[in-house]
């Protein structure tokens, strides 16, 4: 089957973008994106990996080159973050504590430069029942987001309950900021919420320069997207460091 030779064979790359604080214009991290030939468009290869009963093979697959490549890059700070996707299925799996350890063990890594993302896209109902696992990364340094906040299922109680040190808003609230008095008015409700908790926002999305203009006038304290830099080859960021 294409997949299990997809995985096997580590055909996929990352390209990496930048997050940027906006105050101070210093970039603070990447998110890595995986590419491949085979699936110009990344969900599809997840969910080819699903139907094959793969799809944990996948997520590890690709963390783990994500994690080598950016290790490899050796691009300087220790304080520089790395996003990294991850399915809450994945997450939750037994096997994930020690396979991310031993990853970092090996890329010398700290674990507080790890930003987990937690995608929307699939439902995360499981996690709040196997927070041990969760609260066990969280002990030894990681850190979480919860990602394409207004895109996916929306779970609430998941926000409220997991300890998420960062929370990005889908691109849906970025595109036409200007004409959107409501998105507007939600991107503060998100900034306050977070800044009541300790949390850090992320906008993600931006395209235009009208767009960051006003990301900064309501107080986003951190943004990513076209605008602010395309995703690359990490190795053409080493400038920003």
């Amino acid at each position: 089957m294409l997949i299990d030779h997809f995985i096997e064979k580590r055909q996929f790359y990352h390209f990496f973008q930048p997050i940027y604080h906006l105050h101070s214009n210093q970039c603070i991290g990447f998110e890595a994106l995986l590419r491949s030939i085979d699936f110009p468009n990344p969900e599809l290869a997840f969910e080819a990996a699903k139907r094959a009963g793969r799809l944990y093979e996948l997520d590890t697959a690709s963390i783990e080159k994500a994690i080598t490549t950016f290790q490899q890059a050796n691009m300087g700070r220790e304080d520089t973050l790395l996003f990294i996707n991850v399915l809450p299925s994945t997450l939750i799996n037994n096997c994930f504590p020690e396979f991310i350890h031993h990853l970092l063990n090996i890329s010398q890594l700290n674990p507080d430069q790890i930003v987990l993302e937690i995608s929307e896209s699939e439902q995360m109902d499981r996690l709040l029942d196997s927070f041990h696992v969760v609260d066990q990364l969280v002990q030894h340094g990681f850190r979480f987001a919860l990602d394409d906040v207004g895109k996916g299922y929306s779970n609430f109680d998941v926000m409220i309950a997991f300890p998420f040190d960062f929370i990005k808003l889908d691109r849906l609230f970025s595109a036409q900021l200007n004409q959107s008095i409501k998105k507007k008015a939600l991107i503060q409700l998100f900034r306050d919420y977070c800044a009541s908790q300790q949390i850090s926002l992320i906008l993600e999305g931006l395209e235009t320069r009208q767009e960051y203009l006003l990301a900064c006038q309501l107080g986003v304290q951190y943004a990513q997207g076209f605008f602010l830099g395309r995703p690359a080859a990490i190795e053409e960021f080493r400038s920003l460091l």
